[in-house]
């Protein structure tokens, strides 16, 4: 019996991998679109996710149990389901946040209102995913290992997404006002 695609990828061969991604790619592109973009989500990153777990998991293939099509859109179902999640937590997340945000901007401290009202117009500037590893570290005060768990990201996303939010508020409110954050 000749060695499979998914088979030539687990023992490393490149020439299988492109192989791979361009036999099968068009079939988990067209599965993250249906699973993200309803809720807003970009397939592109979910897509190298799922090839990814394909290069890893590619050695418990059997072709005794089903065809490598079958195999891959298993990975991709569960991976896609996994970001969905993600993002649904992240709404939760973001919504309660939003809310805490609202509803601590309502009582600012004595004469700082405008200042308090143009640092929340800034903060709502943001993409949701700086404005929310943001609320969590600096106004909730979460380590970055724990705004990783809690949104199920990486360390280092966060780190950057904190880091690419803090430069845009500088920006936005003028490079004194947040001196020494960051």
């Amino acid at each position: 019996m000749a060695e499979t695609l998914l088979q030539r990828v687990a023992r490393g061969d490149h020439a299988a991998v492109a192989l791979c991604l361009d036999e099968y790619g068009g079939m988990v592109w067209s599965l993250a679109k249906r699973y993200l973009r309803p809720i807003g989500e970009d397939p592109e990153d979910a897509v190298q996710e799922v090839f990814a777990e394909v290069w890893r998991q590619a050695g418990r293939y059997d072709p005794q149990r089903g065809g490598e099509a079958a195999f891959i859109a298993t990975i991709a179902h569960r991976r896609l389901t996994d970001q969905q999640r993600r993002a649904a937590a992240r709404g939760r997340a973001i919504a309660g946040l939003a809310a805490n945000t609202d509803r601590d901007a309502t009582a600012p401290a004595a004469g700082s209102g405008a200042e308090a009202a143009r640092a929340l117009e800034a903060l709502r500037g943001l993409s949701s995913e700086e404005r929310e590893v943001i609320s969590l570290s600096v106004m909730h005060g979460l380590s970055h290992e724990r705004v990783a768990h809690a949104i199920n990201i990486p360390v280092g996303t966060v780190k950057t997404r904190i880091r690419r939010g803090l430069i845009r508020l500088r920006e936005a409110l003028g490079a004194g006002v947040l001196e020494g954050a960051g």
